[in-house]
Formats: structure tokens, sequence, C-alpha cells
């Protein structure tokens, strides 16, 4: 296939193209009300189980038909006060509900505190505002026709799509990211008016509450399962979907999961837990940057409440009595409650109750006891880029946060990565940033593909595209003020970065046409698969064999492009032993 160069960018300024100017950043517009041409006309409509709501349309530059979306749906009651920690429960009104804009965020962490600023500024700078009340889900849908609509050379529209408008259509399901600390269906990135405007599918991203917020890991919650409401909030969106997606014109047959880092961890998760199957609320799945199956365990023995305890100190909710104390941290303001685990470093997991997560992730996989519908899996070059920077170019220091009393483990991988600890510190940050790549995103997509694809189609990628219009710097955050290395020091084809292309929401503003045209096929490919996941992708993708080795890469050194080829896999024997004795 064609080989190109181009920019990519992963944070767009938002700002209407319609009634501004044709080169905004933003591929998005909100008419609320208004026809494309400035007419207006009556807002979308739908009854859904909990009542009627009321969205509004949006124009996507370059498309033929606009989109119809729903913000803000509440899909289970609010989490507040008393029910602070209760697993989620539908939810109704009895007057038509406007969904015109984003429901609040759920309670965000950021671990380290001093990284708030950086991530957000990254991710989102609009700040979305937060609160406890977060159980809301959106939805677009491409509308029945629109005349909103240009002929640049930023069309990316393909002529082949030839869907009947009466046909229910497949849904694609976002899980956000965020190390199941902080995240949010809000961000720009994450719309998914492109994706409903270019490809006729359905698109529904629901917020799940984080940190201790969603995985309150107490003793007063004996019930193991109700200690992993973000879990719960997940399957609870998805069964909403499953009630509901039809009156958006959606399949709830054609449902596709996929997310990003923490995202596809929570997708693995899912199609590992013990579901009927013919009681699966999906049909295919997608992880960017993420999986469980062979990554850290949750807290299975479930007896280890030293992050509980700690927000007990920090809160002065201390008490001999477990149900004293759960009582105190629901009367303890949100605030109080964020601040601790940020400034103490308080970080709270799942509770293993093989329920809604497993416990023995590879080995229900190796005997094929785990969803078995098509899959696409990868990575990014630099997907370990901030992770490793967190501790700077000190060596030692990184083995001994990361993987604290494992010498033999850190000899073999000097080894293997060729490390000399005297020598220049981008010379070692680049090869930092390749351990932590292998080890937490892409070996573990190996693993994962290497299993998986005994038992069912599956797809894997690798993207490694980076563009001047979205380089991205270390942050001035890190360990002892050594950073930035030098003015040109970024991090490559970092952590996330490949999400404005897939949901063709990339910075307009200096993109050539080499970056649309990436975005245009990774974006294609994905709905192609939501489409029919049991046929490939793009034409020449195969699914993976035994060894894992067929990959299609988005990008090559650092350039964009598309084509396959074989992964680099040589160095995932050196973490085999260590990932799979560790972790099982």
């Amino acid at each position: 296939m064609k080989i190109f160069r181009a920019v990519i960018a992963l944070i767009p300024a938002w700002t209407p193209w319609c009634t501004l100017v044709l080169g905004s950043a933003s591929p998005i517009n909100d008419h609320h009300g208004e026809g494309a041409g400035g007419g207006e006309h009556a807002l979308p409509t739908a009854t859904v189980d909990g009542g009627v709501i009321i969205g509004t349309t949006t124009s996507v530059r370059g498309a033929t038909v606009g989109v119809d979306q729903y913000l803000g749906i509440p899909f289970a009651s609010a989490p507040i006060g008393t029910g602070r920690f209760s697993t989620p429960k539908p939810t109704g009104w009895s007057e038509p509900l406007e969904t015109r804009e984003f429901g609040a965020t759920c309670i965000q962490v950021f671990n380290p505190y001093e990284s708030r600023d950086f991530i957000q500024d990254v991710y989102s700078p609009t700040r979305p505002r937060e609160s406890e009340d977060c159980l809301y889900l959106n939805v677009f849908a491409p509308q029945k026709s629109s005349d909103c609509s240009d002929d640049d050379d930023d069309n990316l529209k393909d002529d082949d799509d030839d869907s009947e408008d009466e046909e229910l259509l497949p849904v694609l399901f976002w899980l956000y990211g965020g190390g199941f600390k902080l995240g949010s269906t809000n961000l720009p990135i994450y719309s998914g008016a492109p994706f409903a405007a270019l490809e006729n599918v359905i698109v529904v991203s629901a917020n799940y509450r984080t940190n201790v917020f969603g995985f309150p890991s107490t003793p007063a919650i004996t019930n193991l399962t109700e200690r992993n409401l973000g879990l719960l909030d997940q399957r609870a969106a998805l069964a909403w979907v499953q009630r509901n997606i039809e009156a958006f014109g959606g399949d709830p047959d054609k449902v596709t999961i996929f997310g990003q880092s923490a995202g596809g961890y929570a997708v693995d998760v899912l199609l590992t837990s013990p579901w009927a199957d013919d009681d699966l609320p999906f049909q295919a799945a997608i992880m960017q940057s993420g999986t469980y199956s062979y990554n850290p365990l949750p807290n299975c023995n479930n007896t280890n409440f030293a992050a509980w305890d700690s927000l007990l100190n920090h809160t002065n909710c201390t008490s001999s009595s477990p149900t004293k104390a759960y009582q105190c941290i629901l009367d303890t303001p949100v605030d109080m409650m964020r601040y601790a685990q940020e400034k103490y470093g308080i970080t709270f997991g799942m509770a293993g109750d093989n329920v809604t997560i497993v416990c023995d992730p590879r080995l229900r996989r190796e005997a094929g006891k785990f969803a078995k519908v098509p899959v696409i899996g990868g990575s990014n070059v630099e997907d370990g880029s901030y992770y490793a920077a967190k501790n700077g170019t000190d060596i030692d220091r990184y083995f001994n946060v990361t993987f604290p009393g494992e010498t033999e483990l850190k000899a073999k991988v000097l080894a293997a990565y060729d490390i000399n600890p005297a020598e220049g510190r981008w010379d070692n940050m680049t090869r930092l940033t390749q351990i932590h790549t292998d080890w937490n995103f892409h070996c573990p997509a190996v693993f994962l593909s290497n299993s998986s694809t005994r038992y069912t189609p599956t797809y894997r990628y690798l993207f490694n595209a980076t563009f001047p219009n979205n380089r991205l710097p270390y942050p001035s955050i890190l360990p002892d003020n050594r950073w930035p290395l030098t003015p040109n020091d970024t991090q490559g084809a970092y952590h996330a970065s490949e999400i404005p292309l897939v949901f063709s929401t990339y910075n307009r503003t200096n993109a050539t046409r080499e970056q649309k045209e990436l975005s245009n096929v990774m974006r294609r490919a994905w709905a192609n698969f939501a489409r029919d996941p049991w046929t490939a992708p793009i034409e020449g993708w195969g699914v993976s064999g035994a060894n894992g080795s067929w990959v299609m890469n988005f990008g090559t050194d650092g350039k964009a492009g598309v084509g396959f080829g074989v992964d680099r896999t040589g160095k995932c024997d050196v973490w085999k032993d260590f990932i799979w004795g560790k972790h099982f």
C-alpha cells in the first residue's frame, strides 16, 4: 500500500468550522437546533427505558450526513450521599430530558499530584466538571439526511458506503483509559461524531467510576463484586445499550467494545469473564495499548486493605470499628478524599471476585475459556515513554521503583537491551522507553495474540507514526528537575497518540494530506471490523499466526504509512518468564 509521510495531533483546538473558517482545528460543529445552513429544524428525540430524551445535531467536515448526538444520558442513578459506594441501578425521569451537553466527569485522581496540570493540558485542556453524579453515557448516530458538507480535499468519506437507512447499524462502545484513577468521555478526542457521520455507525461512550470511588477495597463491603463498582458501571452501560440502542437505529447484536490503555484492559476483563456464550453483550473487541491477561493481577487474596487504611488515616477516619470508619468516609468531602489519594499516592485496585474479573486470565485463555469473538489488539512503539520518564534517566531508580528486588531480572534486561548506565541520558531514556513499552504494552499484546488466535480471528497492529503538530515534550515534573534533555527531545509514538487518528478528531491545524489519509485508513478499519468482524478489517490484513508475527504497521520508522510485516517480538522472550511467573 501507499507509504506516505504525515503529521498527527493529540490536542485539538475545538472551534466551529461551519460558522467560522474552514481551516479551524475542529472537524465538528454543534448546531443546537439550527440546520447546517442556518435554518431551524426539529431537535432529535428518542425514547429509552428511562424516558424521552432530546438531543442536538452536529455536522462533520467532509460528511454528507449530519449526526444526532445525545450527551449526558443517565444510565444509572446518581451514586451520591449515602449511596456513594452503591452499585449502579437503572434510573428514569418523567419529563423529556435535554441531553445536549456532557454530564459531569467522575472524580479524577492524578498520581503523582504534580502531574495533574501536565496531563490535563495534554488530554483535556477544557477541564471538564467533576462530580460523584457522573454515571452518564453519550450516543452519536448518523442522521437520515443533512445539508452540511463540503467538497474540499479534506473529505475523508469513501464512496463505497451504500448502507440502507432502514438497516440497524453496527455499534462501537468506547471505554476510556486513565489507569483506573481518572478518565472521562468528555474529552474532545473521544467525540464519536466523525465515526458516525463518515462511517454510518453508532458510537456510544460511557463514564465509569475510578480510584476509591470506583474500587473501594474495604472490609466493610463484604460482597467482593460490590468493590468493583467501576467494572459494574461498564456492565450497566453495556446492558443499557442492549436495551435501548435500537431507539437510535443501532443493532444490539452488532456491538463492538473498544478501549485504550485501562479501557483496553477493561475490554480484556470483559473477554475473560465467565459469560455464557449466548449472553454476550458484544460481538467483537478492540484493545488499544492495554490488556489484562498479561498484566498485573487484581487483589486476589482480598485481604489487603493497605490503601483503605491509608485513606482512613489521611482523612481522620481511623476507627477500631470498620463500620464506623466506613460511615466516616461516606461523610468525608470529595475534595479531601481526592487530595489524600493524590498527595500520599494512595492507589485503589480491583477485587478478584471471579465474577466481574477473574484471577486466572492467562490460564483461562490457554484453556479457551473466554469470549471467542474476533479481536483487534496492538500497541504504540513508544507507549512507555511517559511511564519510563517518571524516574528520569536513572537506570537504578527505574528498576528499584518498577521491579523492586528483581536483581536477576535487572541483569537479564540490561544485557538484552544493551544498557550502560554510564551512557548519555538520551541513550538510556530511549532504552528505558523500549523496556517499559515491551513489558507493559507490546509483549502482553503479543502474548494475548498468540493465545487468542488459536480460538478466534485475531488481528494485531503496531502504531509508529509521529508528526510535527503533535510532538509531545517530556513533562517538567520528572524527578530532580532533570528535564527537558534538549528542546528537541519528544516522546515519539507515545501512549494514546493513535486515538485522534482512530476517531478522526486530530487537529486540523497544519495537518497534511497524509495525516488525513492515515486517519481515514484507521477509522475505516475499526468501522469495517464493527460491521463484520469475521472479515479482515483491511484487505490483506491477515489474522495473527500461531507465533503472533503477522502485524499491521500503522507507520514505519516514525513516518505515517500502512503496510504488513513481521513484528519485533525478539525481546518478549526476556519478559515471558517474568510476566508469566509473577502474574500467575
